[in-house]
């Protein structure tokens, strides 16, 4: 009979966890595991997450490799905490097994959901109540966002958590009258002048710069996308064209550096590039 895909993850497992205590050996291990902390280890696992988000643009097999760097960070945590009696890998599992288990009283349970939405709200009511029952001091509905967490990610998420509390836009057209009036609002501070009226301070056209953003980025999650992905796609777009400008003003213009073409020599470049990268 042969084993099962759980039993062979446990046994993997098992191999894992003694290599990273082997890593941590005092006498034997290797020097720079040797001197990670919980502080030392952050940056580092920040950058394997943008790692991972990466290779899902590549190839399964690029997954399954960063999420394997990730996991090293996550043992080496566990280590260094184990061998502090702070907490161990087993703890871990067992920790979001059960709150899994807790959280999906629709898999696990008897209650009854009629789709995402309503499975989500469930989420948060389940939450709040787990923090009442362990007497932690109440927190607001978006206390828990990372601070670290890049804005337009932020954004959406603040939208997220909101929304599962009912405070929402009631539809994308909604959100889109908001973007309307807020794009309005940016131009007339951005202008030199708009209809005799001088432009405000900078501070003000910053601060409906952002409101603007902030706008778009609800918009996008009430249209099914984040905003943080849609722009990692226009950057990912505008630098292969401007990869191929590159590489056509050297065919082009070998004599003259690209810093000194002239912008009509720049447009028809990249004019040409999005052409060949529509």
């Amino acid at each position: 009979m042969t084993d099962s895909p759980n039993t062979k993850a446990a046994e993997a497992l098992v191999e894992f966890l003694k290599v990273m205590e082997e890593l941590r050996d005092p006498q034997g291990g290797c020097p720079w595991d040797l001197k990670q902390t919980f502080e030392s280890l952050r940056s580092h696992l920040v950058e394997e997450a943008y790692e991972i988000g990466d290779a899902v643009e590549e190839s399964p097999k690029k997954v399954c490799e960063e999420l394997g760097d990730l996991l090293s960070l996550i043992g080496l945590y566990c280590q260094i905490a184990r061998e502090s009696s702070l907490f161990s890998f087993a703890d871990i599992v067992h920790g979001i097994t059960e709150k899994l288990v807790r959280r999906h009283p629709h898999v696990f349970g008897d209650t009854k959901v009629s789709g995402t939405k309503e499975v989500l709200e469930n989420w948060e009511a389940i939450k709040l109540q787990e923090k009442a029952e362990a007497g932690a001091q109440k927190k607001g509905l978006l206390d828990g966002l990372p601070r670290s967490m890049p804005a337009l990610m932020r954004a959406h998420e603040i939208g997220e958590r909101c929304a599962r509390v009912g405070f929402d836009w009631d539809s994308a057209e909604g959100v889109a009258e908001k973007v309307r009036e807020e794009l309005t609002e940016f131009l007339e501070e951005a202008a030199p002048q708009t209809g005799g009226r001088a432009s405000q301070s900078s501070e003000r056209i910053v601060e409906e710069f952002g409101d603007l953003l902030f706008t778009l980025a609800q918009q996008s999650r009430l249209l099914g996308f984040n905003a943080e992905e849609a722009l990692a796609a226009a950057n990912a777009k505008f630098s292969k064209r401007f990869k191929a400008l590159e590489t056509f003003a050297v065919e082009q213009h070998s004599d003259i550096p690209l810093g000194r073409l002239s912008a009509e020599q720049l447009q028809a470049l990249w004019l040409q590039a999005k052409k060949t990268l529509p």
